[in-house]
């Protein structure tokens, strides 16, 4: 026996010895160029892929299979100018002896500087599905190949970044590794994992850091993946969501095959700002929660939650209890629901749900009689109710509203009283909602329908509303008039308003709203049709008209949030002048009926700063109307004591002067706030005015220079005065801000000429006289004989 046992060690160690040798020949004559070659034509005849190894090969056998790998690219499937894999540095050690019984025993994985692309297109295909292709091979015992079974002593994975871009499953982005590294991975065993990652998807807009700790086990034969004793922490943004920071604890089961999802002792807690409100932390706790769509399962105990808030610095709490639902098919048991949502601060307001104990089936969930009630004191007393059928539809994760009849009533002294009814349905899901509703505000009736999708970077909203009747007046409180003649007195300049146009950035979609009437004193619009389109921070309205001031607006406008910049085109036909600039600029300068065409553009963050920046054309055409401050006509017939004195004359406008014109035409070019016109033609009964000017729309300041022409004459009271002036030019300059704006009638220059006019005048009785020529008659109309054109007739007579 013992002689048995010494052959037994000398075979033994003789084996040892062999494959020792074979293992130091083969690490002796590894020549890695060659076998990188024979690798490289192997991935490119059997999988269609081109390989490249930048860097050295390196091949160790013992005691175990380690290999090491620098600058790996693999190409995409029969795309070979495509790269699909990268990896800077790579270490594989695989224990020897378990390969020989098919059983891959990784001793540990590490990698440096992994990036991967992962394509799925809208019908399935994805670019590792012939990587994942079995390839035929030999057969056990059994006829069918045995399962290779795994076991990962280590992984340490870091700088790997997967850019995802799946169709199917609207997923379109980065994740970016920064450290991945878990203890022993194999079937049916629990690991320790920590992970630290940052995700960048456009697609759903999810960009933050996911980091912490927990077990990880899984179940290849089931397709089961847990995760127990969870400590994750995700910071960032996600579908609109600011400032998250949220953190999960509990465990969960999921299992591919079946999407089925298991929870047990789940707590979560988040921060997060959601418009203007704010989440402190807020918790939600589940005893336990399993959903089986596989089964038509789900089940629910002790869900409870409790979220605290902050709404323009005032405290917001929230609370929902469902103490257990069980569902299995066309099974159902289960309790009530209830809770409360309480806003506290200078408006207190109070909320309070609850619905009857939950009927139905698996595939349709309803709570009947779901009931809220509000109540607001304070300054503001609201009462309201709404109830509706809840009806959810846990495969498809969406919730309606059946049934739906809600009224409100809100009392504020600062308000009219208001009245709201609303009624029809609503469904809504993580990834939509659709709504079809009518109701009335304060006897305004209307009609509302539309959708919203929240799959995309930001929510996209199409909506349609129609009012027959929309009276604003009667909605929202008393506008502060400011009277014309506090225009005139000095005020303190008030403070500019900014314009943030980056409201624009956090939505998409279209509207389309009419209204047969509106109002919102001074404004009153009859047959309003408004059409906009909002994509990628830019607002197109193609389309927008009304009946206003007697006549018919309508154009177009733009706005882009990401250079604060606004497009305004219009056109008014028929308008009335007067009333437009009265609602439009609170300005009484013109009367009359017009058109006016209008485009302009500006950009700026501050009101103050885009009319600084107002830059395009403007023309203006008015007829039977006049021009307000001033009565030129008048001012003309009291010439004789101004033309005496030959000073310049400075009076201020005054609302109950003006000048009286047939037609007036004008353009305008803009540019950095400023119009400027040259061009002004306006025609009256006695008059002809032209001018040249500029008006500082930023400043509100006018400089602006009238010529007005006497052209006829009356023969009434002042017509043998005004008569003088017939021919000559009087310059008015206009000047002040647009409030009180300051008229100087020129008189030194009016003067000049009438006594040029007035010498002429002498020179040409005297040759009448001389020429014994009949003088004209006052007010004649006809244009006179010229003296030298007499004297020329007389002298052609002499000399014949």
């Amino acid at each position: 026996m013992k002689r048995w046992a010494q052959w037994g060690a000398l075979g033994l160690g003789g084996v040892v010895l062999l494959a020792g040798a074979i293992g130091a020949y083969l690490v002796a004559t590894f020549d890695a160029d060659r076998y990188k070659g024979v690798l490289i034509e192997w991935v490119r005849e059997h999988r269609q892929r081109e390989l490249r190894i930048e860097g050295p090969l390196e091949l160790e056998l013992w005691p175990r299979l380690q290999v090491r790998l620098q600058g790996v690219s693999l190409s995409e499937h029969r795309r070979p100018q495509e790269t699909f894999l990268a990896l800077r540095d790579a270490r594989l050690a695989v224990e020897v002896w378990p390969l020989l019984r098919k059983s891959l025993v990784i001793d540990r994985i590490e990698a440096r500087g992994l990036t991967l692309r992962y394509l799925r297109d809208a019908q399935g295909r994805r670019n590792i599905d012939d990587l994942l292709g079995r390839d035929d091979g030999p057969e056990d015992s059994a006829g069918k190949s045995g399962p290779l079974h795994f076991d990962v002593a280590a992984l340490d994975l870091s700088d790997a970044t997967v850019t995802v871009h799946d169709e199917l499953g609207g997923l379109r982005g980065d994740v970016v590794v920064r450290r991945l590294q878990s203890g022993r991975l194999a079937d049916q065993l629990s690991a320790p994992v920590e992970v630290d990652a940052t995700l960048e998807l456009l697609q759903p807009g999810v960009q933050g850091r996911l980091s912490g700790k927990t077990r990880l086990r899984f179940d290849r034969a089931a397709s089961r993946l847990t995760l127990s004793d969870m400590h994750l922490a995700y910071r960032g943004e996600a579908l609109g969501v600011r400032g998250l920071d949220a953190g999960m604890q509990g465990s969960l089961v999921y299992e591919a095959g079946s999407r089925a999802l298991q929870a047990e002792n789940l707590v979560l807690r988040t921060r997060a700002e959601i418009g203007s409100l704010r989440f402190e932390p807020s918790e939600l706790k589940a005893r336990r929660f399993a959903y089986d769509p596989a089964r038509r399962a789900l089940r629910l105990e002790e869900l409870d939650v409790q979220l605290d808030a902050v709404r323009d610095k005032h405290p917001l709490k929230a609370q929902l209890r469902w103490p257990a639902l069980e569902v299995t098919g066309e099974r159902l048991t289960g309790s009530a629901m209830q809770g409360q949502v309480e806003l506290k601060g200078e408006q207190p307001l109070r909320v309070t749900f609850s619905s009857a104990a939950p009927v139905g089936n698996f595939d349709l969930l309803r709570l009947p009689g779901f009931e809220a009630r509000l109540e607001g004191t304070g300054p503001r007393k609201l009462t309201g109710e709404l109830r509706a059928d809840l009806a959810l539809q846990p495969e498809k994760g969406s919730v309606a509203l059946d049934a739906l009849a809600g009224r409100l009533r809100i009392e504020d002294p600062k308000l009219k009283p208001l009245d709201a009814r609303l009624g029809g349905r609503a469904t809504a899901s993580p990834q939509a909602a659709q709504w079809q509703l009518e109701g009335a505000l304060n006897d305004n009736e209307f009609d509302t329908r539309g959708r919203a999708l929240f799959t995309g970077t930001v929510p996209t909203v199409h909506m349609q509303g129609r009012f027959a009747r929309l009276d604003l007046d009667r909605l929202l409180p008393e506008r502060a008039e400011r009277p014309a003649s506090a225009a005139a007195s000095p005020t303190p300049t008030p403070p500019d308003t900014p314009v943030d146009l980056s409201v624009l950035r956090e939505w998409q979609g279209s509207l389309a709203l009419t209204a047969g009437e509106l109002s919102w004193k001074p404004y009153r619009l009859r047959d309003l049709r408004l059409d906009a389109n909002l994509e990628g921070g830019m607002l197109r309205v193609p389309r927008y008209a009304a009946g206003l001031w007697g006549g018919r607006v309508e154009g177009s406008a733009f706005a882009d949030a990401r250079a604060q910049r606004v497009v305004l085109k219009a056109q008014a036909q028929q308008i009335d002048v007067e009333a437009a600039l009265r609602d439009v600029a609170r300005k009484d300068l013109l009367r009359g009926t017009g058109r006016l065409q209008l485009d302009v553009e500006s950009a700026g963050r501050s009101l103050q700063e885009m009319k600084s920046r107002l830059a395009g054309k403007a023309t203006v055409q008015v007829r039977d109307g006049a021009i307000k401050g001033v009565n030129l006509a008048r001012t003309l017939r009291e010439a004789k004591a101004a033309l005496s004195l030959r000073q310049d004359a400075l009076q201020r406008a005054s609302q109950t002067e003006e000048t009286d014109f047939s037609e007036l035409s004008a353009t305008f070019d803009i540019a950095q706030g400023v119009a400027r016109n040259d061009d002004l033609d306006a025609k009256s009964p006695f008059l002809r005015l032209g001018g040249a000017g500029a008006i500082d729309i930023g400043r509100n300041r006018i400089d602006y220079t009238l010529r007005a022409t006497v052209t006829d004459t009356s023969k009434g009271q002042g017509g043998s005065d005004l008569a003088r002036l017939r021919g000559l030019t009087l310059p008015v300059r206009l000047t002040g801000p647009l409030e009180a704006v300051d008229w100087q009638i020129q008189w030194s220059a009016v003067a000049a000429a009438a006594a040029e006019a007035a010498v002429k005048s002498r020179i040409e009785d005297k040759l009448r006289k001389e020429l014994g020529l009949p003088s004209p008659p006052e007010g004649a109309a006809s244009e006179p004989v010229r003296p030298r054109d007499r004297l020329k007739d007389t002298l052609k007579g002499l000399i014949r």
